[in-house]
């Protein structure tokens, strides 16, 4: 789906609006779809579900006896005795239409039967219109909070005191930074909390244009963003305060969505689980894919061995590793699985220029080609690797010093293939555009998608997210991976697993989603039993496996997807 900022959904809501959608409408419908998400989070852990009445042990309106919509009067400071029930909701509310969100989900959470309170940081005449009048639609039983600034990190504190959950809805995508002090001590109360956070639309403090936060952010669990999800959701630091993204579907019009939004995609969970290749229970090991890898050196044989990790653990049926005669024993010991072939080596113990022939029959052989994890830098290896590179028409990744062997000599990427995959990090990229490192940095989508178009093949470069750019299509921003990736040796799995996903019938666009995809869980997974500091590399890679399960799992649940990914009968071909 496409990204937008929050001035583009700004113009989205406007539009909409303007189309004949009344704003209230917009409101009730976000409301409605947070309010579910709260509900399902409730009945996993709280104990149930809420489709019942619930004693409602706590006071009904302010202590000054205003009631439950609240007096607007900022003396009025709610310090009294508030225990909620194990499973009340909290809903913060700020003065815009992010808090009349919040409104709405108090309103249905409380027609369903849980308790609600709701903590309000603006009278009612400083609300919005609509959120002031869902603040009028609120029932009876829903207790209304309008503390003072300064006493909101005191009286947070108390009323989150037992809840099950913190729905945050101060800000939303209209945030201004840097925040005012009072909010950001409110912030940072929440986030020293215990209680669980669902964000309406991105956490507050977030900037939704570029993920930018100053000085702080609310820390979510859940978000549930609406329309589209916004840029600042998928950058650092912001997509670290998101917790689990969820987009939903509030009823814009698809065509105003795509005119309106950035050169920017992002896949659901959904969409991953339908680019798994086939893998028919009838297949032998010829049918699932013939991987050629070249790799390897004196100086780096782990980038050799890791990348054919990578390969092996993405499913291929075959692996051929070309690597340095020195390499051969302990490559041999470490992967038992993988065909090794030794080849001569120059001085510096890089790979030698290859017999031409000997070289064009491994190819011929091969389904797809994975190029340059630590290959070094003699000019000797980088002289024939770019010599190979313009006729080579298999299926393509290019890495690390096969990058590097383009830069050095000053060539532009050309392939014969279409399915090329380059995956540089943010050093081996500029070195190709002739940029600094920080300029790489500071623009890193838009480079991605000029240099995609501009070479005519995929571009993963790699960070923190990775983002790969697409040929006409721009760029899209990878859903998973953490700083567990950031170590040495993390890229040379991640070229070998897209290499074998090319190796079995992906295209580039699709093997780079879903590689990148899979490299990212498989390294927070990892680093579950390690921590992101202690984890490594191969432990990475072994995780790799695991991932591909749960999505399996998830994919036989779905019947087309289930008899695409195993057809039900063989072709006469392989009978």
């Amino acid at each position: 789906m496409r990204v937008c900022t929050a001035k583009q959904m700004a113009a989205i809501d406007r539009a909409t609006i303007d189309g004949g959608v009344p704003s209230l409408e917009l409101m009730e419908r976000a409301g409605r779809v947070v309010a579910d998400y709260a509900l399902e989070f409730l009945s996993e852990h709280a104990g149930g579900g809420h489709g019942h009445d619930h004693a409602h042990d706590h006071d009904q309106g302010h202590p000054c006896g205003c009631g439950p919509e609240g007096c607007g009067d900022p003396e009025c400071d709610d310090a009294g005795g508030h225990e909620q029930p194990d499973d009340a909701v909290l809903v913060v509310c700020g003065r815009g239409n992010n808090g009349g969100d919040g409104l709405v989900v108090a309103r249905m959470l409380a027609e369903e039967g849980a308790p609600v309170v709701v903590m309000l940081l603006a009278g009612p005449k400083e609300l919005s219109a609509d959120a002031r009048a869902n603040l009028e639609r609120l029932p009876e039983g829903v207790e209304v909070v309008a503390p003072r600034p300064d006493d909101w990190p005191d009286v947070y504190r108390e009323l989150a005191s037992g809840c099950a959950i913190a729905i945050d809805a101060v800000l939303g995508t209209g945030a201004r930074l840097p925040l005012p002090a009072d909010l950001a001590n409110l912030l940072r109360v929440m986030n020293d909390s215990a209680v669980p956070t669902l964000a309406i639309d991105i956490p507050s403090g977030v900037s939704g244009d570029d993920g930018r936060v100053d000085p702080v952010a609310v820390a979510a669990d859940l978000t549930v963003t609406l329309g589209l999800p916004k840029l600042g959701l998928l950058l650092p630091p912001g997509r670290d305060y998101s917790g689990q993204v969820e987009v939903a579907d509030i009823g814009f019009d698809s065509g105003l969505c795509e005119r309106q939004a950035g050169p920017w995609h992002w896949l659901k969970r959904g969409d991953y689980l339908g680019l798994l290749p086939p893998r028919p229970t009838y297949v032998h090991k010829g049918q699932c894919g013939r991987l050629l890898v070249l790799a390897g050196s004196r100086a780096y044989g782990g980038a050799a061995h890791l990348a054919g990790l990578g390969g092996l653990r993405s499913g291929i049926g075959l692996l051929t590793l070309v690597a340095p005669a020195g390499l051969e024993v302990p490559l041999r010991v470490a992967l038992p699985e993988a065909l090794i072939r030794a080849w001569p080596e120059t001085a510096a113990g890089t790979l030698a220029a290859p017999v031409a022939d000997e070289v064009a029959g491994l190819v011929a052989g091969a389904d797809a080609v994975v190029i340059g994890p630590g290959l070094g830098d003699d000019p000797t290896t980088d002289a024939w690797v770019r010599d190979l590179l313009p006729g080579l028409a298999k299926p393509l990744v290019l890495d690390a010093d096969g990058l590097n062997a383009l830069a050095r000599g000053g060539r532009a990427p050309a392939f014969a293939s279409r399915e090329v995959v380059l995956t540089p990090h943010p050093g081996e990229f500029a070195r190709l555009l002739g940029m600094s490192t920080a300029d790489v940095a500071a623009r890193r989508l838009e480079l991605a998608a000029e240099a995609a178009d501009r070479w005519g093949c995929v571009v993963v470069l790699k960070g923190s997210p990775a983002v790969i750019g697409v040929p006409g299509e721009g760029v899209y921003v990878n859903a998973s991976g953490d700083d567990a990736l950031a170590r040495g040796g993390s890229g040379d799995v991640l070229a070998g697993l897209i290499g074998g996903l090319l190796a079995q019938g992906l295209g580039a666009r699709e093997a780079a989603l879903l590689g990148c995809y899979v490299h990212g869980l498989a390294g927070t997974a990892a680093a579950r039993e390690m921590s992101s500091r202690g984890v490594l590399v191969r432990e990475v890679a072994a995780a790799i496996g695991p991932q591909w399960l749960a999505m399996e799992r998830e994919a036989s649940s779905d019947a087309a997807l289930r008899e695409r990914l195993w057809p039900s009968a063989p072709p006469e071909a392989a009978r």
